[in-house]
């Protein structure tokens, strides 16, 4: 619900698998009132390294896996779909 742009792309730091979803569908499908970590959570489902899960010991060389939302890490590229500025009535000569 509070993610910022209409199309949410998702990637991992770990392999090439990249992905991306419209906001409205992902709304649909899982509830808009699901959180980030929950929504990678159930994106990544099919990763052969499994996320892990809050309170589990991370162990040293177990690869865990790296789904991030890129849009939200930091500066860089803007996404395709940044906001519109709000659009403004301009009144010309032959309106009335």
């Amino acid at each position: 619900m509070d993610y910022p742009y209409v199309l949410v792309r998702f990637a991992c730091v770990l392999c090439s698998r990249r992905g991306q979803a419209r906001l409205a569908r992902l709304a649909e499908r899982h509830g808009a009132e699901i959180s980030l970590e929950e929504l990678l959570d159930r994106v990544a489902w099919t990763c052969p390294y499994p996320r892990p899960r809050p309170g589990q010991k991370l162990r040293k060389y177990q690869p865990f896996c790296g789904i991030m939302l890129p849009d939200l890490q930091g500066p860089g590229r803007p996404p395709p779909d940044l906001p519109r500025p709000a659009l403004q009535v301009v009144r010309g000569e032959d309106a009335a």
